[in-house]
């Protein structure tokens, strides 16, 4: 298999030709893995793919996440448990309707985040596949938050170093004004505490980690951790910063969760149908606890 790679932006997000990613052999797998941490946003095109490959080829990547929160708002889990329907339709494959609940939860993917933040243990990286995409509308922007960090003045870099953020899917949720979960699911996803810079595990560049479902700054007054974190996210998502994906069925695009940040744009007809299905992989445990590890 012969891999032609092609970035897409200054900074970051690759192009890779010459990929069938339902045959991928052991040599063309690593050059996958050597692309993705250069460039951590990687576009395989024109891929044609059944669900069980899409797991398959995930899952050679680390444990796969199955599906709970989207489950347990109606219709996000597909036929297989570890794939999540980013999707205006139903399981019947008709379109919602513009008060469904499960568009309104939606929304929240429209805020700068970093998938999983608020689970104990983070992702490390998702992999969506588009089946069906809107003529117009419904990019997904991508923020390489390495060369953010980078960018960042010294005195900055010293005053983050070490602080810890609190994560919860209620934070994120909570911005765009939804509240609909039940006890349960609130017992099922408490709050967790997150780095708030990451090392890549390759290259040992850094990077900010940031998410909507960030809270509040471990041991800082709440208004002063807010107000830093909304300053960190609107340096970081800066134009400089941001590639827009425009989706074409067939794409399958993989990003590093540990060091970029994405959002979902809104497409203008509730009348076309989206359908796309993600696959998250596992991080290799939580954040706090791998640093504190590493320091012992």
């Amino acid at each position: 298999m012969s891999i032609d790679v092609t970035r897409l932006h200054p900074l970051f997000f690759a192009r890779l030709d010459g990929v069938d990613l339902a045959n991928v052999d052991a040599a063309a797998f690593d050059a996958i893995e050597d692309a993705f941490a250069q460039h951590r946003v990687l576009h395989f095109p024109a891929q044609k793919l059944t669900q069980e490959q899409h797991v398959a080829f995930s899952r050679r990547l680390g444990p796969l996440e199955v599906v709970t929160m989207g489950a347990s708002i109606d219709g996000g889990r597909s036929t297989l448990p570890e794939i999540n329907r980013v999707s205006n339709l139903t399981l019947d494959n008709k379109i919602r309707a513009a008060d469904d609940l499960r568009r309104k939860y939606s929304k929240g993917n429209q805020l700068w985040h970093t998938d999983s933040t608020y689970q104990h243990i983070p992702s490390k990286c998702s992999l969506l596949y588009a089946h069906k995409v809107p003529s117009k509308g419904g990019n997904t922007e991508f923020a390489d938050m390495q060369t953010a960090y980078d960018d960042l003045p010294e005195a900055m870099k010293r005053r983050i170093d070490g602080l810890l953020v609190e994560h919860s899917i209620f934070t994120s949720r909570a911005k765009i004004g939804f509240s609909d979960f039940s006890a349960e699911s609130r017992a099922a996803h408490p709050a967790v505490q997150q780095v708030l810079v990451r090392v890549h595990p390759v290259t040992g560049r850094r990077s900010l980690y940031l998410a909507s479902h960030a809270s509040h700054i471990i041991g800082w007054p709440q208004d002063e951790g807010r107000a830093l974190l909304a300053e960190l996210i609107e340096h970081a998502t800066q134009p400089k910063y941001v590639h827009s994906h425009k989706w074409t069925a067939g794409d399958l695009v993989m990003w590093d969760n540990r060091h970029t940040m994405h959002r979902a744009m809104p497409f203008e007809s509730l009348d076309e149908e989206r359908d796309l299905h993600r696959t998250t992989v596992q991080d290799i445990g939580n954040t706090v606890e791998l640093l504190q590890k590493k320091v012992a």
